[in-house]
């Protein structure tokens, strides 16, 4: 029987990949690479991916993978790992259909099991082992053999930690306040298992891990290739988790916010700003930690972006409000090594691309020398010596006084505004909502050049939410439109769509703004492709202005794009128009949908 089991185990595996692979490769970690696809590329992989998902939800493998995962009992195997991951295939993209399928399932069954399994899986996690860690390089430098150690110091299971949160992330995918509820109590059954606390659990457990790495390290000149790879792994997992815990909360789902307000959530992100604080600045000095230390980066952004799901809402602001400052007023050092490390390099872009600073660069060749450098930073009297010196550490990482300044510049500019624009989101929110919290206006003081860099492309849109409330919601303005965004032609345009919004019902308004989104992504693509077309025929034939002007007319117009005789609005313009009403509205087009 045992023989007969493991051979229907492998044939269940078997089966399960290719199910799993009709639905096209696994994702990727990061989250960037659509961006490099076009508007239909992505809309023809959406419908390829409904269509082959849809095909296995009518073939019943969504109740499938629920029954397997209640009966695997908490047992970490082969079955398991691919239940989780056929589970992520069909739920990838957050498919609503399946979701339902899930959820109906658990309800009608009353099953215990699934929550139970759920949570035996989580608590089986590894973390880091900081004592097996030593004892098995303390066997390797002694020729002994490490069968025992193998895997365990480095987080071996991290590859089955992300798969188990990636799939309680897509159950809740799309705001699906049932599955959030359901994660967090279930109704009706004999016992219930709160997922999220157990969630929070694993993340305090896996952030001691890592600040006790952190501790053995803190003493040693540099991290070694081990250790990075421990670390890394660690950062992995941790990032997943926090996008996990900002699913449990997105929509907003109150019940959930208010979990984690009274839980130990909040030890755990003093124990991250910690780590952060202390790493940051001693990984940008070395070229062989620059993959941690964007590692620790990415890590960072997911937890202030949990932070922000938090505040989501404002209607219990006053409970996760107040948690959340008293933890920034607890680490309130470290969040200060951590935002004058972004500060340091946001105030450096301004520099590096002026026309004094690239005097220095005589050959033109994006190199100069460590004392140019250090000239050019005291003629600027923006830096104190200290943090010259810091900078110097930091662009210098060959230690051969000769600074590639552009690419260090991208190397950390980048990073510093992402995050800090999160930070100072955190921060603006925060201020407003607890606008008499003295910790606060304090915060404001201390970091008021930090905010103000930010302020310009903090936009901010209040909208009636839920319960007749008022609310606001906060998004980014691009540095590159922030010119576009106070154009007339622009300020016309926003107050006279705003003004023609239709507000009979719900219902109606949704349809209309529906209506303008994909009118606006229609001129989008046009525009774009017109675009081209000009960019090609300019190049091709730039003696003769005249002709591909009228060129480009009569594609246009074959094209069908009707155009407006407006003076200097062209097709670039009425784009910038479109997309810029489109990023303003989106928030007001969210709220519609989830009340």
């Amino acid at each position: 029987a045992s023989e007969q089991m493991t051979q229907s185990d492998a044939l269940y595996v078997s089966y399960s990949e290719i199910m799993s692979e009709s639905c096209g490769p696994e994702e990727e970690d990061e989250y960037d690479d659509d961006d490099e696809k076009s508007f239909q590329e992505q809309e023809t992989e959406k419908r390829r991916l409904l269509k082959h998902q849809g095909n296995l939800l009518r073939r019943g493998v969504a109740q499938m993978v629920i029954m397997l995962l209640s009966e695997c009992s908490g047992r970490v195997n082969q079955v398991t790992l691919k239940s989780l991951r056929l589970g992520i295939a069909l739920l990838r993209g957050g498919n609503s259909d399946v979701q339902t399928v899930m959820l109906d399932y658990l309800k009608s069954k009353c099953d215990v099991g699934f929550f139970n399994s759920m949570s035996s899986l989580i608590a089986s996690c590894g973390v880091l082992d900081l004592d097996t860690y030593e004892r098995h390089n303390k066997a390797e430098m002694l020729g002994i053999s490490k069968e025992n150690f193998e895997g365990i110091n480095a987080l071996s299971d991290a590859s089955f930690t992300i798969s188990l949160f990636r799939f309680l992330q897509l159950l809740c995918e799309g705001h699906n306040t049932a599955f959030q509820d359901i994660l967090r109590t279930q109704a009706g059954n004999i016992t219930t298992v709160n997922i999220v606390i157990c969630t929070v659990d694993y993340l305090l457990r896996l952030q001691e891990s890592i600040s006790d790495f952190y501790w053995h390290y803190s003493a040693q000149p540099s991290i070694d290739l081990k250790g990075r790879e421990s670390f890394s792994r660690a950062a992995r997992v941790a990032k997943q988790v926090f996008r996990t815990l900002t699913e449990y909360i997105q929509g907003p789902c109150v019940e959930n916010q208010v979990t984690l307000a009274y839980s130990r959530l909040w030890d755990a992100v003093g124990g991250f700003l910690h780590v952060f604080s202390k790493l940051m600045n001693r990984l940008s000095k070395d070229v062989s930690q620059l993959e941690l230390l964007r590692e620790l980066l990415r890590l960072q952004k997911d937890m202030v972006i949990m932070l922000l799901g938090l505040l989501e809402g404002n209607e219990h602001s006053t409970i996760v409000g107040k948690q959340m400052v008293d933890t920034l007023e607890e680490c309130s050092s470290f969040l200060e090594d951590i935002l004058s490390f972004f500060d340091m390099f946001i105030r450096l872009n301004d520099i590096i691309t002026s026309t004094a600073f690239k005097e220095y660069d005589k050959n033109k060749d994006g190199w100069i020398s460590a004392k140019e450098f250090e000239q050019a930073m005291l003629s600027h009297s923006m830096y104190s010596r200290e943090e010259i010196r810091q900078l110097m550490d930091c662009a210098d990482v060959n230690k051969d006084g000769r600074l590639d300044y552009m690419e260090f510049t991208e190397r950390f500019y980048m990073p510093a505004e992402d995050i800090g624009f999160n930070y100072a989101m955190l921060l603006t929110n925060l201020s407003e909502h607890l606008a008499h919290d003295l910790r606060i206006k304090s915060f404001k003081e201390n970091w008021g050049r930090f905010l103000n860099h930010f302020e310009p492309c903090l936009g901010r849109i209040e909208i009636l939410g839920k319960n007749q409330r008022i609310e606001r919601v906060y998004f980014e303005i691009k540095k590159a439109r922030l010119s576009q965004w106070e154009e007339p032609q622009i300020q016309a345009s926003k107050q006279s769509f705003l003004h023609s919004v239709n507000r009979a019902s719900h219902k109606e308004k949704l349809t209309e703004f529906v209506s303008f989104c994909e009118e606006a992504i229609f001129e989008m693509q046009h525009a774009a492709s017109i675009s081209d077309i000009e960019e090609q025929q300019r190049l091709l034939r730039a003696e003769d202005h005249m002709r591909k002007h009228q060129t480009v007319l009569s594609e246009g117009t074959s094209l069908g794009l009707e155009r407006e005789p407006l003076v200097n609005f062209d097709v670039r313009s009425n784009w910038c128009l479109r997309w810029i009403k489109f990023v303003l509205f989106l928030p007001f087009l969210l709220s519609i949908a989830l009340g």
